[in-house]
């Protein structure tokens, strides 16, 4: 799975989530058919997956397969055919043999489900730009 140079510098200027799998960073989309491809592939809906991953309970298959999904849908977007062919299984032994292993894997994921689930992407899978909540017409006052 070789990646585009250009690609994966995307992936860290724009703030997105990644795994370093076999010395290559490979972003993380997840856009709305990467999702619905985990949830089909898991058997439950994705704010269940977001629970466990934050709780550090996804196994390694599972925690593949979001990977997976996420990686394809980043492939199809920047057009890296060898990430948008990953399959689950080799994502789960690159899990294994990198430097963070499973726990770092999870972190990334739940960090990225977490966003899922609350707003934080579009249907494409691009990060939605931050915006707070609420809103003032005073100055602050120092003091």
């Amino acid at each position: 799975m070789r990646k585009k140079p250009a690609a994966r510098a995307a992936v860290v200027d724009r703030g997105e989530f990644g795994l370093m799998l076999a010395g290559v960073m490979m972003g993380l989309r997840p856009s709305y058919e990467a999702i619905d491809a985990v949830e089909k592939a898991l058997g439950r809906g994705v704010l269940d997956v977001a629970r466990d991953a934050l709780a550090g309970k996804l196994s390694m298959g599972e925690t593949a397969q979001v990977a997976c999904e996420c990686i394809r849908a980043w492939g199809r977007e920047t057009d890296d055919k060898g990430a948008a062919g990953s399959n689950a299984v080799r994502i789960g032994q690159l899990i294994y043999d990198s430097e963070d292993g499973l726990h770092g894997a999870q972190q990334t994921v739940a960090a990225m489900l977490s966003l899922v689930v609350t707003g934080g992407y579009s249907a494409s899978g691009e990060l939605k730009p931050a915006t707070t909540k609420t809103t003032t017409e005073k100055a602050p006052v120092a003091g």
